[in-house]
């Protein structure tokens, strides 16, 4: 990493504090297996700055720290964090190869893998059957919702409606495919796969006018490393199994990094040059 200057100093000290303010301000869903750390929504900040690394890990530091989850979290967590950072900077510099620009497909199948995992476990029936059909709809319409924008077909109106009409056939998709009578499992899988349809229309509208899909990269790598990473040292300190825990830590990763971050990354994308240059 090159040496920061004085303005990405201010930027690495903004962004750990506002890590650690918004850690501490939604601690009871911070901390443990059932959590939506919040904060980690800024974890997709690394695509744009290279400042947002250290301000990331000491963030993360000072939060586990005030968490209050012990000497494991304190040590382990950061480390993650640092690394997950370093990752989603690379995916920047990534996004110049052919082969970088196709994995942004990647996250749009793992959410929505990983949602109707937790709706129904893949466990077929009749009203799992429907409600996979309904959502696959929605995905069609929202791509060729984008593609139509993107070409100056459609109205803006008109755009905003399918849109909106994507969003709620998978919310009516989510209802009937619910099979476990576990509520929270159904909200997690049901944000997840409506986040999926959301990432479909963003990478759609990103691929059709020429932008950089690994936007929808960014955020993968703090999804996966505190999926796995975390779990190996929180799933024996909670004692739950650790597969349940990598799946509930990263179903509220993806909630956290694709459905607050990703929208995040795309804002602060386009005001780059006035917030990180």
């Amino acid at each position: 990493m090159t040496k920061l200057t004085t303005k990405e100093l201010s930027v690495a000290g903004l962004i750990a504090a506002l890590y650690t303010v918004l850690s501490i301000a939604f601690l009871p869903i911070s901390f443990g297996v059932y959590q939506i750390r919040v904060a980690e929504a800024l974890t997709v900040l690394p695509f744009l700055t290279p400042a947002a690394i250290p301000g990331l890990f000491i963030g993360c530091l000072l939060a586990n720290i005030l968490g209050g989850m012990g000497w494991l979290d304190i040590v382990f967590g950061p480390l993650i964090t640092l690394v997950a950072a370093i990752l989603t900077r690379y995916t920047y510099h990534f996004s110049k190869r052919f082969t970088g620009r196709q994995l942004a497909a990647f996250p749009v199948l793992l959410m929505w893998v990983g949602a109707v995992y937790l709706l129904n476990g893949f466990e077929m029936s009749a009203q799992i059957v429907v409600g996979l059909g309904l959502s696959a709809i929605a995905f069609i319409v929202a791509i060729i919702g984008e593609k139509l924008g993107s070409t100056g077909k459609s109205a803006v109106s008109w755009l905003w409606a399918v849109r909106i009409t994507a969003v709620l056939v998978t919310s009516y998709a989510v209802h009937l495919m619910r099979v476990s009578a576990d509520a929270r499992l159904y909200l997690f899988g049901g944000l997840v796969l409506i986040a999926a349809t959301i990432t479909t229309m963003v990478l759609s509208r990103i691929w059709f006018t020429g932008g950089n899909p690994n936007v929808l990269v960014a955020p993968l790598p703090p999804v996966l490393l505190n999926a796995f990473g975390v779990s190996a040292y929180l799933a024996p300190l909670i004692g739950v199994n650790y597969w349940f825990s990598v799946q509930m830590v990263g179903v509220g990763q993806l909630i956290a990094c694709y459905l607050i971050g990703l929208p995040l990354l795309m804002l602060l994308g386009k005001r780059k040059r006035l917030f990180f240059d």
